[in-house]
């Protein structure tokens, strides 16, 4: 949870401080209750936030009450996380991970989905009503926010009402709700004070008829206007209309006891008072006392936690008091911002503060070093956004700022945005005399120079960064992650492991949890020669420090785990390993990086257990469904592993047409070399082979086992030498087929041979007369057996819960909330609610209480 929790606080305002409106709040009780939108609007200062907490808290106890309270910057992503905290109290039952809705909040595309799946779990709550209130919401302004509430109030069941409170009515499509009855309107007119219910409330604090009449006539029966005549009359001060909204300020100000009135006037810096945050800004230690009297006195606060307390000022107030101190202090507010932002545990609000007391350079740095947590839990546009709030000639000359956005843009795949940001950010630090950071930034543009397909120049900064002072633990990290890219991507498939190998040791080291996730292995890193044990401690590590969290980590860790088996010819193993890992994909939501594994996967373990029509058909959609930010390098080995299960599959001609494609993007790749298209002539061997060329064939394997580490994509050396040992043996070459084999055999696992699988038989077939010892014979024939397809599991075993499912639900059954599940089995609440799912599932119900039913039933 990155937000302040006060933000999902239904706010209470100070008895002396309401103003009670019965007849207005029966009526907006009644539209609580009936309508599927209530939309509140007006301008400040008109009451909506204390008259919707104070009607919220009249209405049924058993009601779900969601509040959210918006604030500047603010926008879809925080609004859904927001969202997903508050409803935690009512245990909806999620059929995905809610933090996966977080990613979909990113997706333009994915915002039905977004709405429909928090519809659906809204529905299944267990309340008999449920309102969804998000106050100040003209503070959303970016378009995927409104669609995303256009969406809400057309999917929102009829046990649900969503209330929108906002200064101007947002630009939502209402006409058919208004047309259907389900639309409550409340506008200025309807919030305003009618001149009874002025007369009554001024009358009741003493001042005369006459004058209330005059009061009422002149503050037009503005709610805020008639809270400070009332706390003008407490100081002799009977006036008031809107323009003198500040002159009364200062009067009401005025009248309040020095103490106080300094105290609030430091305080009107911070977004919220509390007892510790007072203290340090303003200096006072009596500053739990200067709150009381806030509240006693009605000074324009809500009271959001009672437990500290913490106490929001309303923005017209808050706003008198900025104004007065800087008439009157100018001179103190840069120090007291600066304060403000020492305390200030939300890194948005503190760059807010930063950038208002013109520390720029500070705030940037406490931008930079915030950046890795907020990346992954506000998304990379965030990160733009916030560096867009500081002036364009200061952004453009601050090394912070570009490395930021090089961050942004690597994590976005805008891998030539992301280079020149880095460039700068390297070009900058160094000016500047620091080397740690410039260093960090040379580093992290190694890798995107690699990714770019640029190995030279990545080269090149690899061997500076190696000539300069010991990195730190993340600077040697990122280096070990360009080494294995470089060795990877320049076709040097021997060094790779040894490269891998350092990775993990540094990773195992520190284990952080984003360290670990930009380091996933790219599938056809998996079938490197001696990558198998790092391979598999780099898993074991990634499912370490996902833990039990709902991140695609877990998925990609699972995975990892899967081609370990798929290589050592397990395809059962790495069939259980990737059903596990679609699992935990379904659960987290479907990242780009996990389906695109996934896919490359599937084609693979098609192709290698003979089902060639499915093996070709995934191959294709993982072509279709090639990320253009991938870029031309990633399209080739896409291409290339195509290629090779239509080889596999012994599809000569779309063999043919992929290794034209192949060669036709030749022409458009960088830091093209002999070495990095060695692959190619695998490929034209299997061709020439299927095409009854064998002369040709041999010429090509040969050739490309003339550099065999350069060959071995995706295991192609061990697969060449296979099928170069069948044709000597069938041209009667009984030595020379012997050592090819001899060579293969020396391997741990078959890995690519897979590919040669009826190359492999025949030879398995035949007599060596001593050429192969039995050692050799055995691992011959195992690796030439065809494995059995996989038996489909029992279907009891996919619906019927598992013992710890069962528990759940006898828990569940005595009506006990996630948060006490979880503490009594000792559990996560996020794996608890991962059961729940799964108990839905299987048992086809909609709801915990349906749940519930089913196994109160099955016990009588």
């Amino acid at each position: 949870m990155v937000f302040p929790l006060s933000k999902i606080r239904l706010p209470r305002l100070p008895s002396a401080a309401l103003l009670a409106r019965p007849g207005l709040e029966a009526r907006l009780g009644q539209a609580l209750a009936e309508a599927q939108l209530l939309l509140i609007s007006a301008p400040a200062g008109f009451g909506k936030t204390a008259l919707l907490a104070r009607v919220l808290e009249q209405q049924p106890a058993d009601w779900a009450r969601v509040w959210l309270a918006l604030e500047a910057g603010d926008e879809l992503r925080q609004l859904v996380e927001c969202l997903l905290a508050a409803l935690e109290p009512y245990d909806p039952p999620w059929r995905v991970a809610p933090e996966s809705l977080l990613d979909l909040a990113r997706r333009p595309e994915a915002l039905a989905e977004l709405a429909a799946t928090l519809t659906n779990a809204l529905d299944a709550c267990e309340v008999p009503h449920g309102v969804l209130a998000l106050d100040d919401v003209q503070h959303l302004r970016d378009e995927a926010s409104l669609r995303f509430l256009d969406l809400l109030v057309q999917h929102l069941g009829p046990r649900w009402t969503l209330v929108l409170s906002a200064r101007q009515a947002p630009a939502l499509r209402l006409a058919r709700l208004r047309g259907g009855g389900l639309l409550a309107e409340f506008g200025e007119s309807q919030l305003r004070f009618s001149a009874s219910e002025s007369l009554a409330l001024l009358g009741q604090a003493g001042i005369a008829d006459a004058a209330a009449r005059q009061l009422h006539a002149r503050t037009a029966g503005w709610p805020a206007g008639l809270r400070l005549a009332l706390s003008g009359a407490r100081s002799g001060e009977a006036s008031i209309d809107r323009d003198a909204f500040e002159l009364l300020s200062r009067e009401v100000l005025d009248a309040l006891e020095p103490g106080l009135r300094r105290f609030l006037l430091d305080c009107s810096v911070l977004q919220e008072l509390d007892p510790p945050r007072c203290a340090a800004v303003s200096g006072n230690a009596q500053a739990l006392h200067w709150l009381e009297a806030i509240q006693r006195q009605g000074l324009f606060a809500v009271l959001v936690d009672e437990s500290q307390p913490l106490l929001r000022l309303h923005d017209l107030f808050r706003d008198a008091l900025r104004h007065r101190l800087r008439l009157e202090r100018p001179q103190d507010e840069p120090a007291l911002l600066l304060r403000a932002a020492a305390v200030e545990p939300d890194p948005v609000r503190r760059q807010g503060l930063l950038l208002a007391a013109g520390a720029h350079s500070q705030a940037a740095a406490a931008l930079l070093e915030a950046a890795p947590r907020l990346a992954p839990q506000r998304g990379s546009d965030a990160l733009r956004r916030l560096c867009a709030q500081f002036p364009p000639e200061m952004a453009a000359g601050s090394a912070e700022l570009h490395r930021i956005l090089g961050m942004a843009d690597w994590a976005d795949w805008q891998n030539r945005q992301a280079e020149h940001h880095l460039a700068e950010a390297d070009r900058l630090f160094e000016a500047r005399g620091e080397a740690l950071q410039a260093g960090r930034a040379r580093a992290q543009r190694a890798v995107v120079l690699i990714a770019l397909g640029k190995l030279e120049a990545a080269e090149l900064l690899l061997a500076g960064l190696a000539s300069r002072a010991p990195a730190d633990a993340e600077t040697q990290t990122t280096l070990a992650l360009a080494r294995t890219w470089l060795t990877l991507e320049s076709c040097r498939f021997d060094e790779v492991a040894p490269a891998f190998a350092a990775l993990v040791q540094l990773l195992e080291r520190q284990l952080d949890l984003a360290r670990w996730y930009s380091t996933v292995p790219p599938p056809r890193q998996t079938a490197c020669r001696g990558i198998a044990p790092w391979l598999a401690r780099w898993a074991e590590g990634a499912l370490t420090v996902v833990g039990d969290q709902p991140l695609p980590l877990r998925a990609l860790g699972l995975l990892s785990q899967a081609w370990l088996r798929l290589w050592q010819d397990d395809l059962d193993g790495a069939r259980t390993l990737l059903a596990r890992a679609d699992d935990d994909a379904k659960w987290t939501g479907q990242q780009l990086i996990t389906r695109h594994h996934g896919l490359a996967m599937r084609a693979l373990l098609a192709a290698l257990g003979g089902d060639s029509e499915a093996a070709l058909a995934l191959a294709q959609q993982r072509l279709d469904e090639q990320p253009p930010a991938y870029g031309d390098w990633g399209l080739w080995h896409n291409l290339f592993l195509a290629a090779r299960i239509a080889a596999c599959a012994e599809a000569g001609e779309l063999l043919a047409e992929r290794l034209q494609r192949l060669d036709a993007l030749n022409a458009t790749l960088s830091d093209l070399t002999p070495r990095r298209l060695q692959p190619l002539w695998g490929l034209r061997g299997t061709l020439a082979w299927l095409r009854g060329d064998l002369d040709l064939a041999e010429d090509c394997w040969l050739l490309g086992l003339d550099d065999a580490s350069a060959l071995d994509l995706y295991g192609q050396a061990s697969e060449a030498r296979a099928r170069l040992a069948l044709l000597r043996r069938r041209r009667g070459d009984e030595p020379a087929a012997a050592a090819l084999l001899g060579e293969l055999l020396a391997e741990a696992q078959p890995g690519g041979a897979l590919f040669a699988r009826a190359a492999l038989r025949e030879l398995a077939d035949l007599p060596w007369d001593g050429q192969l010892d039995a050692d050799q014979l055995r691992r011959l024939q195992a690796w030439a057996a065809r494995p059995a397809a996989a038996a489909p599991a029992p279907a009891e075993a996919d619906e019927g819960l598992s013992a710890r499912e069962q528990e759940v639900l006898a828990l569940i059954a005595r009506g006990t909330a996630n948060k006490l599940i979880a503490r009594e089995l000792d559990l996560s609440p996020h794996t608890v609610k991962r059961h729940v799912a799964n108990i839905l599932t299987k048992l086809g119900l909609a709801s915990r209480g349906q749940a519930a039913a089913w196994w109160l039933a099955q016990r009588r």
